[in-house]
């Protein structure tokens, strides 16, 4: 048997937060690990290095644990902290046909294992995923709970984020997918305005079992917190 990872496949962080409706194949495991930075508008910048395994553990099931690591981790006030474990189950409905959408539901969990961390965060979201040719279309809305919120928190945020995905030079040429998204993303703290950015991506097959993908973004409107830069860079290995 041969196993091979897809360029086209989005997953959340890799490189961007949009992600599609398709699970990794059952039997399959992923590694998906990187590198990034975020220049922030108040207060001090960030390096951070996420790492994630995935692993197909049924047909239409994936299953993922992982973890992000940051410089200054005491100053990240939102959730999750640096060295939070997550867990997290993404379950696809349908393959979506003319008329009808992909649809996936995916469940995480942010256990509070980091530093400065305190509750959990429990996460459910939909995804649905439509093409148009070569051209595919994401939708992602997820609500996330918090167990320890403190009077000047929420005990919950929502988060959207909206983009598509597109194989460049396809059909001569198909190891190079680009993808872009706006997003939208509620602050722990009560008062604080949205948050609302946008990203720009690509995922680049370098091997059948290697994926290399370059992301970056902005924030532009929220909290005088957010993010003016970021940047990610990592790999994806199928085994």
């Amino acid at each position: 048997m041969v196993f091979a990872i897809d360029h086209k496949n989005l997953d959340e962080g890799r490189p961007l937060r949009l992600e599609d409706a398709y699970p990794i194949a059952s039997g399959e495991i992923a590694i998906e690990a990187g590198a990034g930075l975020a220049l922030q508008r108040r207060g001090p910048n960030r390096g951070f290095s996420p790492v994630e395994v995935l692993y197909g553990a049924l047909p239409n099931l994936q299953l993922g644990i992982g973890t992000v690591l940051s410089t200054n981790p005491r100053e990240i006030e939102d959730p999750p902290k640096s060295g939070d474990l997550r867990v997290s189950a993404l379950y696809n409905f349908n393959q979506e046909t003319l008329a009808l959408p992909a649809f996936a539901v995916k469940v995480g969990v942010d256990a509070p294992t980091g530093i400065g961390a305190r509750g959990f965060g429990i996460e459910a979201k939909g995804i649905i995923t439509k093409s148009f040719d070569r051209l595919s279309l994401h939708l992602n809305a997820a609500y996330e709970f918090f167990t320890a919120s403190r009077t000047e928190e929420r005990a919950g945020r929502y988060k959207l984020a909206i983009g598509g995905s597109y194989p460049v030079g396809a059909p001569q040429f198909t190891r190079a997918t680009l993808i872009a998204d706006v997003f939208a993303e509620q602050p722990l703290r009560r008062g604080e305005s949205t948050v609302v950015g946008t990203e720009v991506g690509l995922r680049y097959q370098l091997t059948p079992r290697i994926v290399w993908d370059v992301g970056t973004g902005t924030e532009f409107a929220g909290p005088a917190s957010r993010s003016s830069f970021f940047l990610t860079s990592g790999f994806s290995f199928g085994f």
